[in-house]
């Protein structure tokens, strides 16, 4: 059961024996090891699968075939993979349970970013009624592919991330002690991840973790669905045993666990893409956005992918205030800066917190999406595109693909910890921790 000092819930978490790839057998754990992504394209997960016969994508998101039956399917399939690599010891058990320090570093655009967790077992609890909070309103996906995996294989295949926000760095400063230590495992994943693990098997050590993260909220970034799917499951397993006393496997779920002012972990932006329901008119749009937006035309003389990093250079403030640029085609942007601060807040979400109201999507959201082009939340899939890429955002344009792109800027720490606390969740799609956990690295079968 959950435990509680006052008002305050405490997140419980736990050491545990996490099956890990054998590099006695997998000699490239890059070619095993997969990205963090479920829907992936029929060409990504098939070039997933030719890297190697026991690429983890198989165990996560493994392809459908047309004669598959209840009996005979890719949930079954995973279930067997899964049964036959542990037989066949290409994926091996840790002796002892260990909290995990987890660390991943990429350069991109000339800028380091790195995330370094603990990966642990985490007490499920009812979304948002404890320590546990969402960021996000949850994106609209079935649950039921994840449920039935999960079901078939009784297995986290992947971790879902939280961050935490730590006011005196006690866990800061160790992970910075334990990076002196040499890794368990370091290796480079093929999407140029490096990737390091150690095992944190002291005793003293973990009870040090766990003691710390009884005083912290966990503020889940990705992998809500997921989160939700093994509620589920806990509740099938709670139902069908007598004897259940909270304490069993299916009770935790695999969290990778980041501080938030981790040097290296980014919050990017998620930007925004769209094809509007009638014929697109730039001066519409324009006109539109003037009722709220002071909007202004900025030339720039390359027309090619640095364009789009001029809109990043010239929306970046630290001021307070919401700041969008728009593309549509040409050697221009249009750079958007809210003047009407207090509408939203009065006039459209009077009962949601001036936080939530502040945040620069559910200024583009309202007032540009829904009030200029008419696209309101039962259209919204349909006809917009959420990225973090801007390279793909351009290209989609210059394709054709699109009709409009918005550049945004990251939410900040400070908004989803004081939204959270409020009660209330972001848009869905609205933020993006960087780098994500991937696939395959650490695997918990829920079993003693």
């Amino acid at each position: 059961m959950k435990e509680r000092i006052g008002d305050t819930f405490m997140a419980n978490i736990k050491a545990f024996r996490g099956y890990r790839y054998n590099t006695d057998k997998i000699d490239n754990l890059g070619s095993v090891i997969s990205p963090p992504y479920y829907n992936m394209t029929k060409e990504d997960k098939d070039a997933l699968y030719d890297k190697s016969e026991y690429n983890s994508v198989r165990l996560f998101s493994g392809k459908k075939l047309e004669s598959d039956t209840r009996q005979e399917n890719t949930f079954t399939r995973a279930k067997n993979y899964l049964d036959k690599w542990i037989e066949d010891g290409i994926l091996v058990r840790d002796e002892e349970p260990v909290i995990y320090m987890y660390e991943q570093t990429i350069e991109m655009y000339d800028t380091h970013y790195s995330n370094t967790s603990f990966v642990a077992l985490v007490e499920l609890e009812e979304i948002g009624k404890g320590a546990i909070m969402p960021c996000e309103k949850p994106h609209e996906v079935s649950m039921l592919d994840r449920y039935e995996l999960l079901k078939s294989t009784n297995a986290d295949m992947s971790m879902i991330s939280c961050l935490y926000v730590e006011p005196e760095k006690e866990l800061f400063n160790l992970m910075n002690e334990l990076r002196e230590e040499k890794p368990d495992l370091e290796f480079s994943s093929d999407d140029n991840v490096q990737q390091k693990i150690w095992k944190i098997s002291y005793k003293p050590t973990i009870d040090f973790i766990i003691e710390h993260f009884k005083d912290l909220s966990l503020y889940i970034t990705d992998g809500q669905t997921r989160y939700e799917t093994c509620l589920q499951y806990r509740d099938y397993m709670k139902e069908h045993n007598p004897n259940h006393t909270g304490k069993e496997p299916y009770n935790y779920m695999m969290m990778s666990l980041s501080n938030a002012h981790s040097d290296g972990l980014v919050v990017l932006p998620v930007h925004r893409e769209v094809k509007t329901i009638k014929n697109f008119s730039e001066s519409h749009f324009i006109a539109g956005a003037q009722d709220h937006f002071r909007v202004e035309k900025i030339i720039v003389d390359s027309n090619d992918e640095t364009l789009v990093r001029t809109m990043v250079k010239q929306i970046s403030t630290v001021k307070a205030e919401t700041r969008i640029a728009a593309y549509c085609g040409g050697d221009y942007f249009y750079r958007m800066v809210l003047w009407d601060k207090d509408y939203i807040k009065n006039d459209v979400y009077p009962d949601m917190s001036k936080e939530y109201c502040n945040l620069d999507i559910v200024a583009l959201n309202k007032l540009i999406i829904d009030d200029v082009f008419h696209i309101d939340e039962e259209k919204y899939e349909d006809y917009v595109h959420s990225t973090r890429s801007y390279e793909s955002c351009y290209k989609d344009i210059q394709d054709g693909k699109y009709d409009i792109m918005f550049i945004m800027n990251p939410v900040r720490v400070e908004q989803i910890r004081n939204i959270t606390a409020m009660g209330e969740r972001l848009p869905e799609v609205t933020i993006s921790v960087f780098p994500k956990p991937s696939v395959g690295v650490i695997i918990n079968l829920k079993e003693d």
